[in-house]
């Protein structure tokens, strides 16, 4: 029996019952549609949380000093030779063509005084041109601009909520006091900017100043905490990283990934995936176990048929054969049409976005990160080939007994109610 004959056999099999070949399809569509749209949406609530978090955070990678995350981060800076080294890593060919570019930054802590209240910070100091390429804080600003030359008072830029709490508005004049080696250092500023991220940690508690002013206010010029790099993707985070590390032989730094700089973001990502994948297994094993009655329904009713082919000779190989043959053409009708469906929602929602006003007014945030109100669907490399991989095994499994069960179909079938 050639392949062709067996295929049309097996796909006019398929339609002696229409309606029940084309529930099990569309039951199988519906399954594929889901397990397509809801990749899309998680995966882009992961890719705009993971773009926010290294925006408001260190980058997707970081370069800071040895044991920085164990003591006070002030106290640790990068040598100006660890300094020169990883500016010489990063303009090299391999790392150049994957980074967007770097900030360098000096951190610190302080207590930010107004005339009406007080309350404890982090400050950052930045490079307020290169940041405005990268940082989150200078795209979420309600009030007033970022940082840059303004007269001779150091500009500052704040959160809303800790502008709220010192009762200051913009051009309003405040007082950082900070420890500069053993001696407590103030500085008069003016309040440049009002930024709002949504995340509470960081609009109540992180200000913004000019890093020349911080290493002037701490009597460090020159250092520096950290450079944060911003890279075009990702997923290159690890490559990065590694080849930095290499070319850094050795000295004192610590080059981290974002994964391993803000742990509790990778650890909802992870959490967050694996639910989503339990929840598209249980909707694929649904529709697979719909593929198993039909097909199994159908051997079952052609008993006699399967007898009447044993006796003719038809070896049992075959039989089994044109079961499975059957069962995938099933599998791929319904896997082609909610494929087709997924991916027309997928390019829909990746312009548009969905809403989740739509089901919550309040905003909200996981691991630290502010998620917003509208995501946008993305799909990480592969998820389609895997997709496919994954449905195309579920068809083949769920044919696997009824075509063991027209196989053994003995030839005296053939003669029963004769």
């Amino acid at each position: 029996m050639t392949a062709r004959l067996l295929l049309r056999m097996a796909w006019r099999n398929l339609w002696r019952h229409p309606r029940r070949t084309g529930l099990t399809a569309a039951a199988f569509a519906v399954g594929v549609f889901l397990l397509i749209f809801f990749l899309g949406l998680g995966d882009g609530m992961h890719e705009k949380m993971i773009d926010t978090g290294v925006r408001i955070g260190s980058g997707h990678v970081v370069v800071e000093p040895e044991g920085a995350r164990e003591k006070v981060a002030a106290n640790l800076v990068l040598t100006p030779d660890s300094v020169q080294a990883v500016q010489r890593v990063l303009a090299s060919a391999p790392v150049a063509r994957r980074i967007k570019g770097s900030a360098p930054r000096l951190l610190a802590s302080g207590l930010l005084s107004s005339a009406n209240n007080s309350t404890g910070v982090e400050v950052i100091g930045a490079d307020a041109a290169r940041e405005a390429n990268f940082s989150l804080l200078p795209a979420r600003l309600v009030e007033g601009r970022y940082l840059g030359p303004d007269g001779t008072t150091p500009p500052v830029v704040i959160g809303q909520a800790l502008a709220e709490k010192l009762k200051v508005g913009l051009d309003a004049k405040v007082v950082l006091m900070t420890q500069a080696g053993s001696e407590i250092e103030s500085q008069l500023l003016r309040v440049r900017g009002i930024f709002k991220t949504g995340m509470d940690d960081v609009d109540g508690h992180v200000i913004t100043v000019p890093l020349a002013d911080l290493q002037a206010l701490l009597s460090r010029p020159g250092a520096l905490s950290q450079e944060a790099i911003f890279l075009w993707r990702a997923d290159d985070a690890q490559r990065v990283r590694n080849l930095i590390e290499a070319g850094l032989h050795q000295r004192p730094v610590s080059v981290l990934t974002w994964r391993e700089a803000m742990p509790q973001l990778d650890q909802f990502i992870v959490v967050d995936d694996a639910g989503n994948y339990i929840f598209n297994g249980v909707v694929l094993i649904m529709v697979t176990l719909g593929v198993l009655n039909t097909v199994l329904m159908a051997v079952l009713e052609r008993r006699r048929e399967f007898g009447l082919l044993a006796a003719l000779g038809m070896r049992p190989y075959l039989v089994s054969l044109m079961v499975m043959t059957e069962a995938m053409l099933l599998t791929a009708l319904g896997a082609g049409v909610g494929l087709a469906a997924g991916l027309a929602a997928h390019r829909y929602f990746s312009v548009h976005g969905l809403n989740l006003a739509l089901v919550g007014n309040q905003s909200f945030s996981a691991a630290g990160v502010a998620i917003d109100m509208v995501v946008k669907s993305y799909l990480y490399p592969g998820r389609i080939r895997w997709s496919l991989t994954i449905i195309t095994a579920l068809g083949a499994l769920a044919a696997l007994y009824p075509a063991w069960r027209a196989a053994r179909t003995p030839p005296t079938e053939a003669t029963r109610g004769l």
